[in-house]
């Protein structure tokens, strides 16, 4: 199941919206959509004898997933096209402000999984 998972995210996603390439949101919300269905099944499943090893797949596809939502709200906030959402959804005037964001949580995300 995590070959799938791993063909899917790095391969197949590429065949989504072919004629506008990745300036499309759908492509990251597949892959977000794919890493927390798989996030979900893992927690259910519970597929390791040891619980630290659960514990560290766990948090990496979280932070998987949440680099993928992340990703999206990235793109949401430097595309033209989009410019009102991003102030209205996410809250930031513009891309540099939700990198920066991206930018926070990826590192405190990793900080308290090393904890």
């Amino acid at each position: 199941v995590d070959l799938l998972r791993k063909l899917f995210l790095a391969s197949l996603v590429l065949f989504i919206n072919i004629e506008h390439g990745s300036s499309k949101l759908l492509r990251l919300v597949v892959a977000s959509v794919v890493s927390a269905l798989f996030l979900a099944a893992l927690a259910l499943a519970r597929p390791f004898k040891q619980s630290d090893d659960l514990f560290l797949a766990c948090i990496a596809n979280l932070l998987l997933t949440c680099c993928f939502m992340l990703g999206t709200v990235v793109k949401l906030c430097e595309s033209a096209a989009y410019e009102d959402m991003c102030k209205t959804l996410v809250g930031f005037d513009s891309a540099r402000g939700a990198s920066a964001f991206v930018i926070a949580l990826t590192a405190a995300m990793l900080i308290i999984s090393l904890l």
